[in-house]
């Protein structure tokens, strides 16, 4: 589904780099049913995360733009001419980002994706409020990661929020970023879904957060001060996701400790977020 997705594009002039990561599925047997001379086949042991194939198929690109589909996603059929008319009328942009729908497997239930929206210092803006891309949408300059040497990270505690740590890299060097609207795939969540890796997300994201904050990011000298304020943002991130599930005492109690040792960053930190969900809602 997802292979065929891409090649059913009505832009029909690219390369399909199929990265397999030791997979158990016949992976090479379904590839070898295609008659398409733009399909090229690369497998390699498990790597035990998407960075490690995701780099191999980086590294092996010849085009002058990467795009990212995870085996899970699907494509809607003018994605690629969609993203290079957008391409055309911004060529100083590095970074594009379309819109998805977000599609729970066994199901039709389908809702609007957002991602976005661009805003000036965004790198600042990403590590402070949180991710705004998604890999299955992305189109990237290869150029721009030649340049400034940018790759996932292969590290484990990396693995599920390696490509955030990517985009915060990316606008850490001021790739320009633009944002389209419409939606022009699927992002598929199955019951085997890396995303609902919940606790080893969490995890995971501290880490890369906490490594941009204390050794990459410039802009605010206070590191102690940036890092509780991230800190709480994911504490009021994890709260809602719990009063979500039902776990309802749970969430109220972690909100309640929050009120009571944060209690002005806690407004500030709300005030912030009605603020970007007012933006956004304005910008529909």
């Amino acid at each position: 589904m997802t292979v065929q997705s891409v090649l059913e594009q009505t832009f029909e002039d690219f390369e399909l780099l199929l990265m397999d990561d030791g997979s158990t599925d016949n992976t090479g047997e379904m590839v070898s049913s295609f008659s398409d001379s733009r399909i090229h086949y690369d497998c390699a042991p498990n790597s035990g995360g998407p960075a490690t194939p995701r780099n191999r198929g980086i590294n092996l690109a010849s085009a002058p733009w990467i795009c990212f589909l995870d085996s899970d996603d699907i494509w809607y059929p003018t994605r690629l001419s969609d993203v290079a008319h957008a391409i055309s009328q911004k060529p100083e942009s590095d970074v594009f980002c379309h819109n998805e729908m977000l599609h729970t497997e066994g199901t039709n239930k389908k809702s609007l994706l957002k991602h976005g929206p661009y805003e000036r210092d965004f790198y600042r803006i990403l590590l402070t409020q949180g991710n705004r891309l998604s890999t299955s949408a992305v189109t990237v300059r290869a150029d721009f990661l030649l340049k400034h040497k940018l790759r996932f990270n292969q590290a484990s505690d990396y693995t599920i929020v390696e490509d955030y740590d990517l985009w915060l890299r990316l606008a850490k060097h001021e790739a320009g970023f633009l944002f389209i609207s419409k939606p022009l795939g699927e992002y598929i969540i199955g019951n085997d879904n890396i995303t609902l890796a919940t606790a080893r997300a969490r995890h995971n994201q501290l880490v890369v957060l906490k490594d941009h904050v204390y050794n990459i990011q410039q802009f605010e000298p206070d590191k102690d001060k940036l890092w509780c304020q991230i800190h709480l943002r994911l504490d009021l991130e994890e709260a809602r996701e719990l009063i979500q599930q039902g776990k309802i005492a749970n969430g109220l109690r972690l909100l309640a400790s929050k009120a009571a040792s944060q209690p002005v960053q806690l407004l500030k930190t709300l005030a912030t977020k009605l603020r970007n969900k007012f933006t956004r809602v304005c910008q529909r």
